[in-house]
């Protein structure tokens, strides 16, 4: 077997998305910073990506109570109000708004890619390839090194979007607001960072929204306590998905936080069959299915590239898995395969030579606690 990859396809992480200066801006400021700040901006990203990447904002919109300060109207990614959990204690049950799964998986993939091209001090070249091809990316090493990789990402938080809506008639919390595109794009607007704390975007009809408002706040040093907080809320987020601590309230808002505890169907109606955020939203590489998918590609790269020794394979995600490694990753990182065709008998023994043994994945390149091998990126 040969692999064959189309590099015609290739292309730069990101540059289709008019917003990826950005990015890179918000990477620059990031890039000195601890490996938790720079997952907290992956998160924060993904989530403005998820609003861009909506079509129809307007019709998700919801009125809730229980938003900070002058704001009245809520839209979430996963199926609870954080405002009514956070503020009242009350499981109200939301419809989490979610893109096509298609436009997700390349908008991770692609942002997770542009993180390593601008934050790798020893990475000349980060592409991501099209198509159907058997690799996602390939990495370029200042020493001639390639990397094949195969890249599965996903957020461990996915922040909610507010807006305050004037209006003159009552109406109940988590009723639909009946508003139209023009209507919305008018609106004052503000990314939830959680305990009450948030970003104001402005308008939606401001220029590269919500993306330049969000980044702008970040960089700014008169912001640097908020957003000292902000990571703080990420980190306990990311302690208590590792740990599965439901007694964190910070557990219900991560992604993959299951069902709710009882007392939201008995007290508060929540529909009996729904839950929070299920496994397929698991953080980083964490989704059992993703891990299996990703060794059985790097198995299969592998194959591919036996004989040239100047590539190595890596699985790409933002977050290892946390919860799933030590099952489904750590029996991989020190196992060895070889093919048949190598086995030599040695004084009676039959043996393979080292050099002919490959490494199921050389790397897994994540942002916090990656599996390099002495290798440096």
């Amino acid at each position: 077997m040969t692999l064959e990859l189309d590099f015609s396809k290739e292309r730069e992480p990101l540059i289709e998305y008019p917003w990826y200066k950005e990015v890179d801006h918000l990477l620059e400021w990031v890039s000195d910073k601890d490996a938790h700040y720079k997952s907290f901006c992956f998160d924060l990203v993904m989530s403005l990506a998820y609003i861009d990447a909506i079509s129809g904002l307007e019709r998700l919109m919801e009125f809730c109570d229980n938003c900070p300060d002058n704001f009245n109207a809520h839209i979430g990614f996963i199926n609870l109000c954080c405002p009514c959990y956070e503020a009242i204690g009350k499981w109200s049950y939301q419809k989490a708004a979610k893109p096509q799964s298609g436009a997700l998986g390349k908008l991770s993939s692609e942002l997770i890619l542009r993180f390593i091209l601008k934050l790798s001090n020893n990475l000349k070249t980060v592409l991501a390839i099209g198509g159907t091809e058997a690799a996602d990316a390939i990495l370029i090493h200042k020493d001639g090194t390639k990397i094949l990789a195969e890249v599965k990402s996903a957020p461990l938080i996915t922040y909610p979007v507010l807006f305050e809506f004037e209006n003159n008639k009552n109406h109940e919390s988590h009723e639909k607001v009946i508003i139209t595109a023009s209507q919305l794009k008018q609106c004052q607007s503000a990314i939830y960072l959680h305990n009450q704390q948030y970003i104001p975007l402005g308008m939606p009809s401001h220029e590269l929204w919500p993306f330049k408002q969000t980044i702008d706040y970040i960089v700014n040093p008169a912001n640097s306590s908020s957003v000292f907080s902000f990571v703080q809320t990420w980190l306990n987020a990311r302690d208590a998905y590792i740990k599965r601590d439901k007694n964190q309230e910070l557990y219900y808002l991560a992604n993959a936080s299951g069902n709710p505890p009882k007392i939201a169907k008995t007290r508060d109606g929540w529909p009996r069959k729904e839950s929070i955020s299920d496994s397929k939203t698991s953080a980083g590489m964490d989704r059992t299915d993703d891990i299996k998918k990703g060794i059985y590609q790097v198995l299969k790269i592998g194959s591919s590239i036996r004989k040239e020794t100047q590539f190595k394979t890596a699985i790409i995600s933002n977050l290892p898995a946390y919860r799933h490694g030590k099952e489904y990753v750590e029996p991989f990182v020190d196992m060895l395969w070889g093919i048949e065709a190598d086995v030599e008998q040695m004084n009676g023994v039959a043996s393979i030579s080292r050099d002919k043994l490959r490494q199921v994945f050389d790397f897994i390149i994540t942002i916090e606690e990656p599996v390099l091998r002495g290798f440096e990126l």
